[in-house]
This record gives structure tokens, sequence and C-alpha cells, in this order.
């Protein structure tokens, strides 16, 4: 077991990201979609997945490889939602993969879980088994999950395209 309460990491991710919760321009509340933001989990996964493909380095944080900063961001999305509506994260064991299965077939096995998160009303259990999988990822590929997770965290606070302003550029981040 982890001892990392996941309930008191997705208060915190959760107060971090709060801004993605309000309208950029009015401030007001907004009613996020859940299918959104778990295709926002999968995207993280994708890039991971490039990372791992290409061997590179994040263009953030460049002295972290691309695939550990990416699970991390999937992690911070995850609890982002438990957080924000509210739901809570039960505590698992890390999932533990095949020993003989490949980067690609560990991600895509990941993307499938996220992708059956729709078809239930239990996300208690949920939130916590898409993190079991994503921590189990990382402890099989060795992977710094929670320094990295860290270190995103204190990068994100800090992003210009990460602001109201920004959102309501042409260009900027809407969901």
């Amino acid at each position: 077991m982890n001892p990392i309460d996941l309930n008191e990491l997705a208060t915190r991710v959760h107060e971090a990201n709060e801004k993605w919760w309000h309208d950029p321009l009015t401030k007001q509340p907004i009613k996020r979609d859940r299918d959104e933001l778990l295709m926002l989990v999968v995207t993280e996964l994708a890039e991971a997945c490039e990372g791992a493909r290409r061997n590179c380095t994040d263009n953030h944080l460049p002295h972290r490889k691309m695939e550990e900063v990416e699970m991390a961001d999937a992690v911070i999305r995850m609890l982002d939602m438990a957080g924000g509506f509210g739901e809570g994260v039960d505590d698992f064991c890390d999932h533990t993969f095949d020993a003989d299965s490949c980067k690609g077939k560990d991600l895509l096995e990941i993307c499938k879980i996220v992708s059956s998160y729709t078809d239930t009303t239990d996300y208690h259990e949920n939130n916590a088994n898409i993190i079991s999988y994503i921590r189990g990822y990382c402890k099989k590929w060795k992977l710094d999950l929670w320094a990295a997770f860290e270190e995103k965290m204190a990068y994100n606070a800090t992003r210009a395209d990460h602001t109201h302003e920004a959102r309501l550029q042409a260009d900027g981040k809407k969901w």
C-alpha cells in the first residue's frame, strides 16, 4: 500500500485547478463534462506513450522523461476530477502488470480502464482503480510518479497558459 492519502491529494489538486471549473470570463462555476475530462486523461496517456516511444525528456521538466511527467499529469487529472465532483478516491494496491508485457500493451490496458469508467456510477472505486493502474505501470517501468507529480504541480501553478486571460485567447485551452 502506498502511504499517500489520495483523498487529501484530490482536495489539494482540485484547489490548485479550481480555475478550470469556472468560466474564464465570468468566473462563475461551470458544469464539467466527465467524458471530456476522461478524454484528457487518455491524451496524457497517449503523450506518455509518445514519450516512451521516442525516449525523450519532458518539455516543461527537462530533467525528467516525458513518459514519467505525462503519467503524473494523468494522475493530476484523475485527482482533479475526483475532487471537483466530490467523489473521493478509495485506496487500492497498485495494479500488477504482466511481467512480459510491453509498455504499449500496458498503456493500452490503462486506456481501456479509463474508457470503461463511463459505464458505472461507482466513482470512488473507479478513480482509485485508474490511479492504481497508473501507479502499477510506474512501479513496473521504474518511473518516479510522485516526485514527477510534485514537480508538475509546482510548475502548473506558474503556467501562463493556465490563466483565465490565456484561456480567453482564440487558441487558449477551453476544457
